[in-house]
């Protein structure tokens, strides 16, 4: 008798007696025969029970198997093992399944809470099994790749230190009163003391937290393909991540065009509306054609005006559209189409398109948001009219950032990346005129899809500009040492030139799988509302745990 898996049986296996361990897919009854799908991790076969009516053999109840296999009359070719069946001999009942509480192998047969108070259960579907398989040889293909070019994998704490990195921070408590441990945000600054270390190539698949709100590309925590080197520069880096990408999805049957085109943070905001620009389809952002005054009459007094023309009539969508301008308030939202009146007003625009169009115009007084409103608008056109196609990958590098953004709460500015990347050199003049907004920033993001995957910089080794650093973001010596004292000391020991990057695998992951969600990609993931349904969690915790870390919950 031989032990195999369901999906593996083919015709070499006809006369033969096997042994097969999983699952009750799906059951059917004809006359005096049962004809189960049965299933496991290598896929289904058919089972054919004959003169048996057993009670216990409910769906997904996990079954035992022995039986002879058999060429089907008709094939399913639907399945790969569809050209046999297994006549049952024997069979034991592993573990009776209760009702299930949404149908397995019907995808969004219930909602996601309760899939994902049953993961267990969800996990079984083939898409989702495929996807943590995907997700197993696309690590083993990353470290593969970084194994050959001399890339280290080192891992770094988990309980760090709480330092300012852009969310807030997960503080763990101690037994030591008031002394708090956090999960790092990123491995940011031990991956900088790696190369402080000589080490010069390192890499890890970290996991990192961040208590920020969530959507469907955020998850409280979450793996991030972490990347620091030596005495390297943007070109290297950049080079060094097209080759990764571009190797890496080969054996996935992915073609990745290299170099990455490479766009301006400020084209992309004046063109797209974001920085996280989907170059997959057009319906960029424009001027109106009028003069000032004519726009003011139109649309009212606003310092800036904005449009996208799209050529459908979207007046069906209005209350989603009206529902970001909502959120950015301030902003105005005028939706124009060939009813109305100021419809031909706006030919020089439209007479590119032979379909009726909609000119969606934002009206504002801050700059920015009007961008970004119609960014906003531009990606919601997208989810609603599908216009970016799932099988194109348009990767690109987001470069020249700012390097300082304000902060209105504290009335001051933060750094727009994190106070450790370089200056762009010809920039460091607006330093000394305080003019602050136009210092640039040697950071880079690289977007695929209109999605963020990743964020990097170079980095600041030399002492004096990282006091300069420090200096606009108004950090007294004391909290510089408080927050980053540990770190500083790397710079009196011969820190060298280097430069990082890091890359949220679950974002790649979802856009490659073609994923609603990134919890789709994650094993046990947390609900758009942050909460772990299956383990209850978070939860309370008993009095004698508070004592124990001199904690006390306000009621």
């Amino acid at each position: 008798m031989k032990k195999i898996y369901c999906g593996k049986l083919n015709l070499k296996n006809v006369n033969e007696v096997v042994e097969l361990y999983g699952w009750i897919s799906n059951k059917r009854k004809f006359k005096n025969q049962t004809f189960i799908d049965f299933r496991d991790s290598s896929g289904l076969v058919q089972l054919v029970l004959t003169n048996i009516s057993d009670p216990l053999l409910t769906k997904e109840s996990c079954l035992w198997v022995k039986g002879k296999v058999a060429k089907r009359l008709e094939a399913n070719k639907s399945i790969a093992s569809g050209d046999i069946e297994v006549d049952v001999i024997e069979y034991k009942v592993l573990n009776t399944s209760k009702q299930i509480p949404f149908e397995i192998d019907k995808i969004n047969s219930a909602n996601e809470d309760l899939r994902l108070e049953y993961r267990f259960l969800d996990l079984r579907q083939e898409k989702m099994l495929s996807n943590l398989r995907f997700r197993h040889k696309l690590h083993l293909e990353i470290r593969k790749f970084l194994d050959k070019e001399g890339f280290i994998e080192v891992e770094t704490p988990i309980l760090s230190k709480s330092t300012p990195e852009g969310a807030r921070d997960y503080l763990v408590p101690t037994r030591r009163k008031g002394k708090f441990f956090a999960l790092p945000q990123s491995p940011q600054l031990y991956k900088q003391l790696l190369m402080a270390s000589g080490l010069e190539k390192y890499f890890q698949i970290a996991r990192v937290f961040r208590d920020e709100d969530l959507r469907k590309d955020r998850q409280p925590e979450f793996t991030q393909l972490d990347l620091e080197l030596s005495f390297a520069n943007q070109e290297d880096i950049f080079e060094l991540c097209e080759n990764m990408f571009r190797e890496v999805l080969k054996p996935f049957g992915f073609k990745v065009k290299t170099p990455f085109p490479r766009m301006d943070y400020f084209y992309a905001l004046d063109k797209y509306g974001t920085d996280k620009p989907d170059t997959r389809f057009e319906y960029l952002i424009d001027d109106l054609p009028l003069k000032k005054s004519e726009l003011e009459k139109l649309f009212g007094k606003f310092d800036n005006y904005k449009a996208i023309i799209f050529d459908k009539n979207v007046l069906e969508h209005r209350k989603s559209f009206e529902e970001i301008f909502f959120k950015n308030k301030g902003e105005k939202l005028f939706l124009i189409t060939k009813e109305d009146v100021l419809y031909s007003k706006f030919n020089s625009l439209i007479s590119k398109f032979k379909n009726e169009c909609t000119i969606i115009v934002s009206a504002g007084n801050h700059y920015e948001n009007t961008l970004k409103s119609l960014g906003a608008i531009r990606t919601q056109l997208n989810e609603i009219y599908k216009l970016g196609s799932p099988d194109q990958l348009n990767f690109l590098w987001l470069v020249n950032w700012p390097m300082f953004e304000w902060n209105e709460e504290e009335n001051k500015y933060d750094a727009a990346h994190h106070p450790f990347t370089q200056f762009d050199e010809s920039t460091l003049k607006y330093i000394e005129s305080k003019e602050y907004e136009k210092v640039r920033a040697k950071s880079y993001d690289c977007v695929l899809n209109g999605f963020e995957l990743a964020s990097g910089s170079i980095r600041i080794y030399d002492p004096k500009q990282q006091k300069l650093m420090f200096d606009v973001l108004k950090l007294s010596e004391k909290e510089q040492q408080n927050k980053f004292g540990f770190f500083l000391k790397a710079f009196d020991y011969g820190l060298p030139p280097h430069c990082g990057i890091g890359f949220g695998i679950e974002r790649i992951l979802m856009i490659l799988t073609n994923s609603m969600s990134i919890r789709d990609v994650i094993a046990f993931p947390k609900n758009a509302k942050g909460i772990d349904l299956m383990s209850s969690s978070p939860s309370e915790v008993t009095e004698e745990q508070l004592k124990e870390y001199s904690l006390k919950i306000e009621k």
